[in-house]
């Protein structure tokens, strides 16, 4: 297991393969300037890891912990720490006092699941969610017991690399070990039993395949002070109305620090086709589609001959996602009449090949874009009109609207007030919160 050169974070994504088709998304965002000035320190120094870190290595040391920071009955997030062991090592070297305190990683696993796993991983909070404070991550004492129970439970599986996108960012298929659960454990009861040439041992029933209970992974690691943040419990959102001069002065900046951070490595390695070229389904000189790791059901890429894929059952969940290859386009801002062209081909080549790969009709297709969006380089979402995720009407905005508001105006995204939600204490919303305060007392 490889330890970064800062107190780092990692950050494991599991999401259920069991036909649930979409997941709540409950985030939390440390407060104010210590998180803006963590958040920066992060982006800018974090490096990939020169040894590959996953699951399974993670919840094997032995001085690994977990706790819960949500749950509910399809979703919990479970943190866990565990000693840096390099970094402790090199404060040893120093003085007592900086070797006194000692070094840990902290990683995030977030699982959609079937609803008998909740009281097994709900059982270990880490903060009291009756506190109306800002959740601390050592607000209760950890119980060990519980901890071990969810690392034994989570240990209890095998997982297989999907793909690779060449940073901090890796997907696995998690399948069961064992062949018997525990009926105790899974906090249910079976009325009959199907016939299986073997009678269940006491509380203990058989697993009818390699399948069942198997759920997808991705994992981060190491993760930013950001993506730490965005897997926290949210204390709520507030409606941004964001003016040209609030972007220009608080929000680019804000933008350009953190693209300037080197945190976006991981988007230039799929852009250049280095990693994820099993999930490729466009490449062209303006831009790349590929598939969206939202798009869970989709048959395993890397597996799947690309011809079983037209008509697949999974379509309904159609997620893809075009990424542009033109430097310096951060988000809709940052579009000009210029850049018409190149999303009208987007547009074109993206309904295309999902017409011709999938069998889906141009019709039955969303083509959106998020302000503020997830990441810091300009990219376009295709889901299925069935699938709902990220298409709230106060963070999408039709690609159809952008090129017909850009053929009006050139400069119409420069010029306009841009409405959208955000979470409360996340770093941006503190820095216009701070800005719109000071505007208010200075006149």
């Amino acid at each position: 297991m490889e330890n970064s050169s800062q107190n780092k974070r990692s950050l494991l994504e599991i999401n259920a393969s069991q036909g649930i088709a979409s997941e709540s998304k409950r985030q939390k965002e440390f407060d104010c300037d210590t998180t803006i000035t963590m958040d920066i320190e992060h982006e800018k120094e974090i490096n990939p890891p020169a040894v590959q870190v996953n699951p399974t290595s993670i919840l094997s040391d032995t001085s690994c912990k977990v706790q819960t920071l949500t749950v509910s009955d399809q979703h919990a997030t479970l943190l866990l720490t565990y000693d840096d062991v390099k970094k402790a090592a090199a404060n040893n070297t120093e003085d007592t006092e900086t070797a006194a305190a000692k070094p840990v990683i902290r990683s995030l696993l977030k699982l959609t699941l079937v609803p008998f796993h909740r009281a097994l991983l709900g059982s270990n909070p880490a903060y009291s969610p009756s506190d109306t404070q800002k959740p601390e991550l050592k607000l209760l004492d950890h119980n060990q017991d519980a901890s071990e129970k969810i690392s034994t439970f989570l240990k209890d599986h095998n997982y297989k690399l999907k793909s690779d996108s060449g940073a901090e960012y890796k997907y696995y298929k998690a399948t069961p070990l064992s062949k018997l659960f525990k009926l105790s454990d899974i906090r249910t009861s079976v009325a009959t039993t199907e016939k299986s040439g073997e009678e269940p041992k006491g509380d203990l029933i058989p697993c009818p395949s390699n399948n069942y209970g198997a759920f997808d992974v991705e994992l981060i690691s190491p993760a930013t002070e950001r993506q730490i943040s965005r897997a926290m419990p949210s204390l709520g959102s507030t409606l941004i109305y964001e003016t040209p001069e609030i972007y220009q002065e608080v929000v680019q900046p804000f933008i350009k620090t953190i693209v300037d951070g080197n945190s976006l490595g991981w988007v230039n390695n799929i852009i250049e086709v280095k990693k994820e070229k099993e999930r490729l389904i466009v490449n062209s000189s303006q831009f790349i589609i590929n598939i969206d790791t939202k798009w869970r059901s989709h048959p395993p890429p890397l597996s799947t001959p690309k011809k079983e894929w037209f008509g697949h059952q999974s379509v309904e969940d159609l997620y893809c996602l075009g990424i542009v290859k033109v430097k310096g386009i951060a988000t809709l801002r940052d579009l000009r009449g210029e850049h018409i062209s190149m999303l009208k081909n987007l547009q074109k080549e993206g309904l295309k090949a999902i017409e011709n790969i999938y069998g889906v009709a141009s019709d039955q297709i969303r083509i959106f874009v998020h302000y503020q969006p997830q990441f810091y380089h300009f990219h376009v979402h295709f889901t299925r009109l069935e699938n709902e995720i990220g298409s709230t009407v106060e963070r999408g905005h039709l690609l159809v609207d952008i090129i017909q508001n850009l053929e009006m105006d050139s400069s119409f995204y420069e010029k306009r007030t841009i409405a959208y939600k955000l979470k409360k204490l996340t770093p941006l919303h503190c820095l216009i919160d701070s800005y719109l305060n000071d505007v208010e007392e200075n006149g």
